[in-house]
Parts: structure tokens; sequence; C-alpha cells
């Protein structure tokens, strides 16, 4: 089975335009884990899963929770936007978990969703997609981000695809990088979401990976 996983911030609304594009799959909301590491949150993502492995195209942090899933669980995965290793804003993560986690309620959803809804139009979200968004609770992103801080990944799924949009802000890594930590990399048109604002070319880069073998 195709299973859709989103990135942190935004949920399945991200997908709004690929999903039409796609056969039969299983679209999920990432898990209200508020763990402090990345194994945490998978093994709440694992309970939601039907048994046996499947193919997943993962957003960002949800591409952290395929690579903690257990092998077996991981035929093949695309992810697009996913740290391939610890850069830079693993460290920052740790510190970006903190200020959330003390944040007031009121100005942590005020400053959140302001901030969600930002990056959304930058990758070309219309009004029916910003509609829908709404940021996760406090406590579950203060653990997503505690947990990207905690790292503790080792090497990338077996035939993974490491795929980011060419305009990605937070991309600090290059097509070498990503293939010396053995995962193939993948450049596509668009930002952090290429999904969302070039969803047929995601939607080509998955028929190539996911065709029958």
């Amino acid at each position: 089975m195709l299973v859709l996983l989103p990135g942190i911030q935004a949920g399945l609304v991200e997908f709004s335009r690929l999903r039409p594009l796609l056969g039969p799959h299983l679209a999920l909301e990432l898990p209200a884990c508020a763990g402090r590491t990345l194994a945490e949150h998978a093994a709440a993502l694992e309970a939601a899963l039907p048994p046996g492995a499947h193919d997943f195209v993962a957003a960002s942090f949800g591409g952290l929770l395929v690579w903690a899933l257990p092998r077996g669980r991981v035929r093949r995965v695309v992810t697009l936007g996913t740290l391939p290793f610890a850069t830079p804003a693993v460290r920052r993560s740790d510190r970006a978990a903190h200020v959330v986690a003390w944040t007031p309620e009121r100005l942590y959803r005020a400053l959140y969703e302001r901030r969600i809804r930002a990056s959304l139009i930058a990758d070309g979200a219309d009004p029916a997609v910003l509609a829908a968004v709404s940021p996760p609770p406090r406590a579950v992103l203060a653990g997503r981000l505690a947990a990207i801080g905690a790292w503790g990944l080792g090497a990338p799924p077996p035939g993974a695809v490491w795929a980011w949009g060419e305009a990605d802000p937070w991309v600090t890594w290059t097509r070498e990088a990503v293939a010396a930590v053995g995962a193939e990399p993948e450049v596509l048109p668009g930002g952090h979401r290429p999904h969302l604002s070039h969803p047929d070319a995601v939607a080509a880069l998955m028929r190539r990976v996911f065709a029958p073998r």
C-alpha cells in the first residue's frame, strides 16, 4: 500500500493537489505524540499502519518517521524536503523545542499559525488550503522539535529516494552529500513542498520509483 505522511506543520492539506493524481493510497496525519525521540514518534506511527511493509511518500518530518520505522515496515520511500543527516538545523530544533514549550498557548497559536500560512503561501497555497490549516498542539510540536534535536538515526532505508525542491530555503545539502549517506538524490521544481506547488513533477517521480519490478 502507498502511504502519504505530511510534514511537521500543516497536515494532510499539503497533499491536496497531489492526491487526485494518485491511485489507491492511505493518507495519515502525523501521530499526536509528545514523545521526545524519533523512535517514540515512529512507534506511534507504526501502531496506525496496516500490517506489513508499505511504500511511503513522506514530507519533511514525516520522512524522519519513516526512517525511524523498523526496516520490515518500509518497502520503498520517497522523502520530500526531509533532512538527510544531522545538519545545523538539528541543533536549532532542540532549542526551538524549549521556546515552543514555554510560549503561552494563545501566543503560540497566533504566531505559529501565521508562520505556517506564510510558508504555505510561499509554496503556492490557495485560500482553500490556507483555510484548512490548524497548528499542531503546542506539546506535540515541542515533542517533534525535540525529537529532531535528539536525532539518533542511522543509514536511510535501502533504496530511499531523497527529493527536495530546488528553491527549498531549508536545504543546506547537495546531491553528492545525499548520495554519500546511501540515498538517491532528486531535485524537483519548487520549494519546501514541491508536492503542493508542482504535484505533476512529484507524481512523475512516484511513478518511476514505485513502478512494478
